[in-house]
């Protein structure tokens, strides 16, 4: 391996994402994915398949990730056209929004920032004060946004239509690639991402395993977990996108 170039680590789920693309071919990085998240589809129960399937009669549908949209409409039986009869939909990103209006859904809201935070300040209380809320995501995202928007007076459905999970067959070359390499950034999309990276390595000392190494994060829910566990964040994009956390790696490392 060359040593002149830096070493980033990527843990997200995709390393094929277009947003990668100035990493991956530029001749001064190797770019190693590793995902420590796959995701899966939960098993809902009758009265859940019954609330998405009742999601028109909403007042407001709040979609925070691609992954929600997908398995969101797996299990929504009408013409997707309905959706906008009355429910206003919310999206965060865009990618979640290009697969809703790919879906002839029409995005009604779309926050300033790809976060549950820009979605909370979108929605004010005489917005949502006694309205109702369907909001199908991951297994481990409903608490903030969730508590938020109930205590602003909205009635609020929580439906985990998908959940993150350390992969299951991550091949032993890859593991001992990781554990051989001298990486100069950690990149972590999510939460999981890292939690799941610790787990897979049996980290027990996180502060001794990052010294002297870098981490960079896509926004500010990823970042505080990280600085709950002692550690620095070195970079963190104003918008919370892949595309920006790329932008903002390069110029760190003066690579434009």
């Amino acid at each position: 391996m060359n040593a002149d170039k830096i070493n980033i680590l990527f843990t997200g789920l995709s390393g094929n994402d277009s947003a990668l693309q100035n990493l991956s071919n530029s001749d001064k990085v190797n770019l190693i994915h590793f995902p420590t998240i796959e995701i899966s589809e939960t098993i809902l129960s009758i009265e859940e398949k019954d609330k998405i399937n009742i999601a028109d009669d909403y007042n407001y549908l709040i979609f925070t990730s691609i992954n929600a949209v997908k398995y969101f409409l797996l299990h929504y039986r009408k013409d997707y056209s309905k959706l906008n009869c009355k429910a206003k939909i919310v999206a965060i990103g865009e990618k979640t929004t290009s697969l809703l209006l790919n879906n002839n859904i029409d995005v009604d809201l779309i926050p300033s920032n790809s976060s549950s935070g820009s979605i909370d300040k979108l929605l004010t209380n005489n917005l949502v004060n006694q309205k109702s809320i369907l909001i199908p995501g991951s297994s481990i995202a409903k608490s903030d946004l969730f508590n938020s928007l109930e205590s602003k007076g909205a009635l609020v459905d929580f439906i985990a239509v998908y959940k993150n999970m350390i992969p299951k067959n991550i091949s032993d070359s890859l593991m001992d690639r990781v554990r051989n390499t001298n990486f100069n950034l950690f990149v972590y999309t999510s939460p999981s991402t890292f939690y799941n990276f610790v787990s897979l390595f049996k980290i027990d000392n996180v502060q001794n395993y990052f010294s002297n190494k870098l981490i960079a994060t896509i926004g500010p829910v990823t970042t505080e977990a990280i600085k709950k566990q002692n550690l620095i964040v070195n970079i963190e994009p104003n918008e919370y996108n892949l595309s920006s956390l790329t932008k903002n790696i390069l110029d760190y490392y003066k690579l434009n």
